[in-house]
């Protein structure tokens, strides 16, 4: 006996006339796309929270790298000095392109008009590429293969972690700009990241009220740092359901005052202080997700159309960062 359609057909039990029934059934299809591929970057969203940095023309910045010396405490007619310092050093960061295509055989187009219950296969395929086009870019974020080659964006490892590569065309193993460097990375020497490790390193970033807002590691490494903290939950009253007892964090902590979240892309044994105000995604103005119409190539019947972003991740002050490394 044949057996029912995989997928949309009707299974038995609890019918018996599974070809019968098959053959003459109307079919209900979710009108929803069940996402059971995409994982989201929670860093790429803190990243951006307060809203999207846009550029245009050449990605530069000046950078103080020196304290101009002269000046401080005179008297009467001494005589000043007045001599000129170059303390501006630009960084020049190179404009990175993405693209993510949409193709779509016309023929699968005409066989799926169907009745109102259908998902519109145009639609399908603009929300799958939408999500795609995020995992490469989430990727990118964190030098993951395949997103790990020389046309894809600075990565937070290259800005953070790394101390002897060149960034924005300044070379950080010259002693002469040891000024672009993050903070000093901190070793947890092969152990769990406790509060002892990460406040050292915390206050490395903190300047008066200027503290880092995000503290980022992969789940793992997570797991073992919320462990420090949750005997320090307080039960009974005021939880959100009286009758359950809450053995963790509703939400995520904070360390001091950066929230701490875990990163699916994030690299194992490695944690990191950000600062959001210095560390953030700056988009091309005039090529933000832009998306070309569909065209059809003269000797196929399919639709093509793509969606492009060109953007690239800067750090207008590396010290304001600090990676902890060695950690399980």
């Amino acid at each position: 006996m044949a057996q029912s359609v995989v997928g949309l057909g009707l299974a038995s039990p609890p019918v018996q006339l599974s070809n019968t029934v098959n053959a003459i059934s109307q079919k209900f299809i979710v009108p929803v796309l069940g996402d059971n591929v995409f994982k989201p970057s929670p860093v790429f969203w803190a990243l951006t929270r307060e809203g999207k940095r846009f550029g245009a023309g050449e990605l530069i910045f000046p950078e103080i790298y020196q304290e101009e010396l002269p000046g401080g405490a005179y008297y009467g007619d001494q005589l000043l000095d007045t001599s000129v310092v170059d303390s501006v050093q630009p960084a020049n960061q190179q404009w990175k392109p993405y693209r993510q295509p949409v193709v779509i055989p016309i023929t699968d187009i005409i066989l799926n008009r169907g009745g109102s219950n259908n998902l519109d296969i145009i639609k399908a395929k603009f929300q799958t590429a939408s999500g795609s086009f995020l995992q490469k870019l989430s990727r990118a974020l964190w030098h993951t293969s395949p997103q790990n080659t020389s046309l894809d964006v600075d990565d937070l490892n290259s800005w953070v972690v790394s101390t002897t590569n060149t960034i924005a065309g300044i070379n950080r193993s010259s002693s002469a700009n040891a000024w672009w460097l993050a903070a000093t990375p901190v070793s947890g020497s092969a152990g769990a990241l406790t509060s002892a490790i990460a406040e050292p390193g915390y206050q490395s970033v903190t300047w008066g009220y200027d503290e880092p807002d995000l503290f980022v590691m992969n789940r793992t490494s997570y797991a073992a740092f919320k462990g420090n903290f949750v005997g320090l939950i307080r039960f009974g009253q005021g939880m959100q359901d009286d009758e359950a007892l809450q053995v963790g964090f509703r939400n995520h902590f904070l360390f001091n005052n950066a929230v701490t979240v875990a990163d699916y892309f994030a690299t194992a044994n490695q944690a990191m202080l950000l600062n959001s105000k210095y560390i953030f995604p700056v988009f091309h103005e005039a090529d933000y997700f832009n998306v070309d119409p569909f065209l059809k190539p003269s000797n196929q019947r399919v639709l093509v159309s793509c969606m492009y972003l060109t953007w690239n991740l800067s750090c207008i002050s590396p010290r304001m960062n600090v990676a902890f490394t060695s950690i399980t």
